[in-house]
């Protein structure tokens, strides 16, 4: 079980105070945006000033004390990713990469000469589609009305269709619906193809299992970020086996992808170093790994304990809000803790921009990249049109919705807090002024400073 006050203490953003329209005094604030970015701890900072102070310098190419200090820190890493996920190293490696979106772009890069099509679900991050469309031929597989993935859908498509990969997301970043990854797994190696998981949501907050290669739901390219699993910003990495890793060239090729080059020839280095183009980040890694440590200790289990608890708690309290319509119908059990919503007809950018000028609370609002299903869940049919206006110059709203997205070290007072603002804004009762068109904060006469 997980001591709330403890975890607390670890991070600092916990500290950060901000005046807030119609108050005399500095508020909390209440960070409910995990499911964007979240915050390092001590320990990960400590880690990452400690090599930036006193052991900076770049990895593999030299002899003295800092470079071989470097390296040694620098190698752990792919060790600390192995067994965070529970990877075997002989026929598997875990190539590092700058964020998400680069892994799973590498990975349809490494796919692009197999034959067959690429079956993406409808509830994807951009990041897990458009890398896809961009590669080779893409099929989508559905999902149902309460958010979940269609199953039957993907089985339908995978007897149907010549498919090579099957590419899904481990949890949705709109419904954190949790998605059986290896269920979804076997039914692709049942029709020969391979699965790659989009584990960006999921990384900080479930354990992962990518189980070994000879099992029927082994997870063949599985791609995550540091920056959603409490370290800083620019690290991340792809798992994924060697054959397919060291069969084409480089992602990126350049410095250390090779083992030696003639005027005339080149060979490359296998992976991870074939695709590590240049200078990698590596006070970046040291701190995904120090944060993946952090976590081991935490327990992860002990973590989705802490996050079911308070998301049912969250979507009972927020029954009590009049007008709010919750997208997805995924019980507290299945879902992460990442709840979206839309408050009648209110714009999703005019409840977003209260909830932070006038509570200090802060959530995402928008389309959360993943278009499709967003539209799905509204019952909107008028994505064509959009982008029609869209390219016309047309600037108008799009729509969207609001999310809140907890953390290891939100609580159940954060909730009431968020909930009874929601009421306030429901009951149409805010202080400051608003333009409801473009949902813009009106801040004339506000001082808006952070202490």
């Amino acid at each position: 079980m997980l001591d709330i006050d403890h975890i607390r203490e670890e991070f600092p953003i916990t500290k950060k105070r901000f005046q807030v329209y119609g108050s005399t005094e500095p508020k909390n604030l209440i960070y409910l945006d995990h499911g964007a970015s979240t915050h390092p701890c001590s320990t990960v900072l400590n880690k990452y000033i400690d090599f930036i102070k006193n052991y900076y310098s770049n990895v593999h190419r030299g002899k003295h004390y800092l470079s071989m200090i470097a390296t040694e820190l620098f190698e752990r890493v792919y060790d600390t990713i192995f067994r965070f996920i529970n990877a075997s190293k002989p026929d598997n490696a875990i190539v590092l990469t700058a964020n998400t979106t680069s892994a799973l772009d590498m990975t349809a890069w490494l796919m692009k000469d197999y034959e067959g099509i690429t079956l993406v679900s409808m509830m994807e991050h951009h990041s897990n589609d458009l890398p896809h469309r961009h590669r080779g031929e893409v099929l989508h597989f559905g999902v149902n009305k309460d958010g979940t993935l269609d199953m039957h859908d993907l089985e339908h498509k995978l007897a149907k269709h010549k498919v090579k990969l099957v590419a899904v997301t481990g949890a949705s970043n709109v419904t954190g619906s949790i998605n059986d990854i290896h269920k979804i797994a076997e039914l692709a190696h049942k029709h020969g193809a391979r699965i790659l998981v989009d584990a960006a949501q999921i990384l900080a907050h479930k354990q992962i299992d990518v189980k070994p290669n000879n099992d029927p739901q082994h997870i063949d390219f599985l791609a995550a970020a540091g920056h959603k699993a409490y370290a800083p910003f620019g690290s991340a990495f792809l798992f994924g086996p060697r054959e397919v890793l060291d069969r084409v060239q480089p992602y990126t090729p350049g410095g250390g992808t090779v083992l030696f080059v003639s005027e005339h020839d080149y060979i490359y280095a296998s992976s991870p170093d074939r695709h590590q183009g240049g200078t990698p980040n590596i006070a970046g890694a040291i701190a995904l790994a120090e944060s993946l440590n952090f976590l081991s200790v935490a327990g992860l289990d002990n973590v989705r304990q802490h996050e079911v608890e308070l998301t049912d708690y969250a979507l009972s309290r927020l029954k009590d809000v009049p007008e709010i319509n919750i997208l997805g119908d995924i019980p507290a059990s299945n879902r992460l803790g990442v709840i979206t919503f839309n408050i009648g007809e209110l714009s999703n950018g005019l409840v977003a921009d209260i909830l932070n000028h006038e509570a200090a609370i802060a959530t995402r609002n928008g389309r959360f990249c993943a278009h499709p299903y967003l539209s799905f869940l509204l019952g909107r049919s008028d994505s064509e049109e959009i982008i029609e206006r869209l390219r016309r110059g047309e600037k108008f709203d799009i729509g969207g919705a609001v999310r809140i997205s907890f953390g290891i070290y939100n609580t159940e007072s954060e909730v009431d807090d968020v909930v009874e603002n929601l009421k306030m804004i429901a009951n149409r009762k805010w202080k400051a002024k608003y333009d409801d068109d473009s949902a813009y904060f009106d801040c004339k006469g506000v001082q808006l400073s952070a202490s």
